[in-house]
């Protein structure tokens, strides 16, 4: 029983350090850390390993250091002030995070985009994979050592190709707060399309390059197959979406599952591998490039003329009710949940992101990894703290 006026001693619980430290149970084991900041890192997360020799006996991780508080600012925003916080929560994920929140508030006010907009928006989602893939392989490629560098210089000279079709969209090369609700901010430049056929055409005759190139240099398959194998039954459990997922014979894409706009109207395939290994996921990664390149061509074909814009009244007051809305974005499903009180802010705002079990499934693949393999492994997830630390 407490007493009055005496203030109960607050229990003390072990540190994260504490935590690792008590593992330790023998003089050949010690603690080796990474990050939060450190070359392998993409932002600032900790990863420690508790090493014996040249093994990773067991892996820990920590996130947390550049939480932004997302959610909560979107709250307490207008629904339309909310679609540029959606920007920030990934940079490479921009237009597919506005499209997630975007779709949950359009089901709020029961409303759907024209067509011509939807196939801008398909275009420009496809767009943004293709430019996360290529900046997120390079990167990548330099982790694994200084003879994979140059692809890493191609495929940024590449990537710059597709962020200038992206920008004469929406005058944004990152950061874009393009998607509307009801549509989008404005159409298709004039001659959009002539311009982008022949980048779309040599971005895939250098991918198959890459592709070719990486297949052939025996050092990177040394280095890649094999390592980290995330089985299918353990991607699953463990919640992971995506590249990694569909790496590990799980053929599982938001764009066929619970298709969005008019990609039921196009034609395109689910990248998959079997071997669940460092090398599979990038490899899908690749593959996925020549895939968005070709729903891209198939939307510039079928576009059809017509309004890009639902007439909504200037204050979006939604009646209230809750929506879930979820799309595939570069690194797996990300979805929206929004609840609305009738007011002009949403009432509550959750994001169910990929990475965030890209980080739960990576202590597991690293336990019984030599800790030069560790660099594959954490580099092959193309992980993003940013949006973790939302």
């Amino acid at each position: 029983m407490i007493k009055a006026g005496v203030v109960p001693e607050r229990p003390k619980y072990p540190t994260f350090r504490e935590r690792e430290e008590a593992e330790i149970k023998s003089d050949s084991e010690m603690i080796m850390h990474m990050g939060p900041q450190h070359a392998i890192v993409p932002g600032p997360f900790l990863l420690d390993l508790l090493i014996e020799g040249e093994r990773v006996k067991k892996a820990f991780l920590d996130v947390g250091y550049i939480h932004k508080g997302i959610e909560k600012i979107m709250e307490n925003r207008t629904y339309l002030q909310g679609i540029v916080y959606t920007d920030r929560m990934c940079y490479l994920a921009s237009i597919t995070n506005n499209e997630a929140y975007c779709g949950a508030v359009e089901k709020l006010l029961g409303i759907t985009p024209p067509e011509r907009a939807q196939y801008i928006r398909v275009i420009l989602a496809e767009l943004s994979r293709i430019q996360s893939h290529l900046l997120g392989t390079g990167e990548f490629l330099t982790l694994l050592g200084a003879a994979t560098y140059s692809p890493f210089q191609y495929m940024i000279i590449d990537r710059e190709d597709i962020v200038y079709l992206m920008e004469s969209i929406t005058g944004a090369r990152i950061t874009h707060t393009f998607v509307r609700f009801g549509g989008v901010r404005n159409d298709l430049p004039d001659g959009f399309a002539d311009k982008a056929r022949p980048i779309l055409k040599r971005m895939r005759e250098r991918t198959e390059e890459y592709m070719d190139l990486l297949h052939s240099d025996p050092i990177y398959t040394r280095r890649m197959r094999g390592i980290g194998v995330l089985s299918p039954g353990d991607a699953r459990r463990l919640g992971v979406s995506g590249p990694p997922l569909r790496a590990s014979d799980t053929p599982y894409d938001m764009r066929r599952e619970d298709p969005i706009l008019v990609y039921p109207d196009l034609d395109f395939k689910v990248v998959t591998r079997k071997a669940g290994d460092a090398e599979a996921r990038v490899e899908v990664r690749l593959e996925e490039i020549l895939e968005s390149i070709h729903i891209i061509e198939q939307c510039l074909d079928q576009i059809p003329d017509g309004p890009i814009q639902e007439k909504l009244p200037k204050k979006i007051k939604p009646e209230p009710g809750e929506a879930y809305y979820r799309v595939e974005d570069p690194r797996g499903e990300m979805g929206f949940y929004v609840v609305s009180d009738g007011s002009e802010k949403p009432y509550r705002v959750k994001v169910r992101g990929p990475v965030y079990a890209y980080m739960q499934a990576l202590p597991p693949l690293l336990e019984g990894a030599y800790v030069a393999d560790v660099v594959a492994i954490a580099g092959s997830m193309d992980a993003c703290t940013s949006e973790v630390d939302r």
